[in-house]
């Protein structure tokens, strides 16, 4: 049984996972600056 190609395939949809939840995390972590609903900078 050939688990060196299994394991990287693994190891391959792990690591995308982790980037897709990262990516989501930083979305929802980041602040607004300008006001979406008057244009507004806000400092």
């Amino acid at each position: 049984m050939d688990t060196v190609g299994r394991n990287k395939k693994v190891i391959a949809e792990y690591i995308r996972n982790q980037l897709e939840e990262d990516y989501a995390a930083d979305q929802i972590s980041i602040k607004e600056f300008t006001d979406p609903f008057t244009g507004d900078k806000r400092k």
